[in-house]
Order: C-alpha cells, then sequence, then structure tokens
C-alpha cells in the first residue's frame, strides 16, 4: 500500500512538474497557424518584426523580389531584408485562405493563399506562402519561410 502510494505520488510529481516536451500537442495547427497570424496581423499595419518575433536563429528565407534567387540566411539577415520594407508596406487587411499544417514530429509545415486589401479597398497581389515551423524546448520558431507572388490572377 506505501509502495503504491508513493508510486502514484511520484507519477503525480512528474505530471505536474512542467517538464517541457518537444513533442507538439493536440493543437499544433491552431498553434502555427496563431504564429503565422501574429506576423501577419503586424504586417498588415506596416510592422515586419511579427516575423522577427517567431523566427528561429537560424531560419532562411528566399527573397521575394521578381526574378531574385538570394536566400536569406540567420534572423539578422532577415531583419535587415524585412525592415526596410516597413515603409513600403500598405495598411491592409489580409486573408490567409486554405490554410493546412502537415505535422512530422517536432517540425510543422504551414501552407496557405495570402489575399491582401487596402484599407482603401484595392487588391493586393496574391501570393501562395510556405512556412515551416521546428519545435525546440516547447516552442514553435520559423526556421524557413517563402513566398511566391501567383502569376496571372
Amino acid at each position: 500500500m506505501l509502495r503504491t502510494a508513493i508510486l502514484a505520488a511520484i507519477l503525480a510529481l512528474l505530471a505536474l512538474s512542467g517538464c517541457e516536451s518537444n513533442a507538439p500537442g493536440t493543437n499544433a495547427d491552431q498553434e502555427v497557424i496563431a504564429l503565422e497570424r501574429s506576423a501577419l496581423d503586424k504586417w498588415a499595419q506596416a510592422n515586419p518584426n511579427g516575423y522577427i518575433d517567431i523566427g528561429a536563429d537560424d531560419v532562411t528565407w528566399y527573397d521575394f523580389n521578381p526574378g531574385s534567387q538570394l536566400r536569406i540566411d540567420g534572423l539578422e539577415a532577415v531583419r535587415r531584408l524585412l525592415e526596410p520594407l516597413a515603409q513600403e508596406i500598405p495598411h491592409h487587411t489580409y486573408e490567409l485562405a486554405d490554410p493546412k499544417v502537415q505535422i512530422y514530429g517536432s517540425t510543422a509545415i504551414l501552407t496557405f493563399h495570402w489575399i491582401g486589401t487596402t484599407t482603401e479597398g484595392q487588391a493586393l497581389p496574391k501570393w501562395k506562402v510556405t512556412s515551416v515551423y521546428s519545435r525546440n524546448n516547447g516552442k514553435w520558431r520559423m526556421v524557413h519561410a517563402h513566398w511566391s507572388n501567383v502569376q496571372g490572377v
């Protein structure tokens, strides 16, 4: 009886200890979408730092300037790419259309279509987006982003 009580107490302590796991929870897809939306909400207000906030130190992006083949490596390089854009980003609303999250262990791949409209009602160019997240120390961080302009739409 004492043995059972001690074992139960140890198990309860382990369960309540808050040990972080890299295993995603049952709401991993909603967590990843919420992170992306937090960055996009800031972007819609001409603040590109939302993506800096969710980026891993070793994040990679592809430069989204037409014709560019340049890969941007590391959070500081991404910051240098995005921050000058603040003056060019119009205030807008957006739709994160048809999001899909695929979870593979501690990696999540989010794909969606971005559809934006300026506050004056003007349609913005449409984009197809892939964002890759990795879960470390119990926290999702973006490790790669690729935005590709939808042609002919």
